[in-house]
C-alpha cells in the first residue's frame, strides 16, 4: 500500500469505516497483484473481503470469487 494512504487506511479503522476500507484494501490488492506479489494481494484481499462481508458491502461476491480463483477461499 501506498505510504500516503496509511493515515487512510487508519481513520477508516478508526472510524470502523467499512466501505473506505474496502476500497483501500482492495486497490492496495490490486496493486500488488499487479507488482506480482500474489502472497502481498491474497492477503490485502481477504481483508477487503472480512470488511465487505461485514458491511454487506456490493464487491464481496467479486472478492470471494478472486479469493477462490487463488486457491485462498473453499
Amino acid at each position: 500500500m501506498p505510504p500516503n494512504d496509511d493515515a487512510e487506511l487508519l481513520a477508516a479503522h478508526d472510524a470502523r469505516d467499512a466501505h473506505t476500507l474496502v476500497r483501500l484494501y482492495r486497490a492496495a490488492g490490486d496493486a500488488a497483484e499487479a507488482a506480482g506479489e500474489i502472497d502481498r494481494a491474497c492477503f490485502l484481499l481477504t481483508q477487503a473481503y472480512v470488511w465487505a462481508l461485514e458491511a454487506e458491502h456490493p464487491a464481496t461476491a467479486a472478492l470471494h470469487a478472486r479469493l477462490k480463483a487463488r486457491g485462498r477461499e473453499e
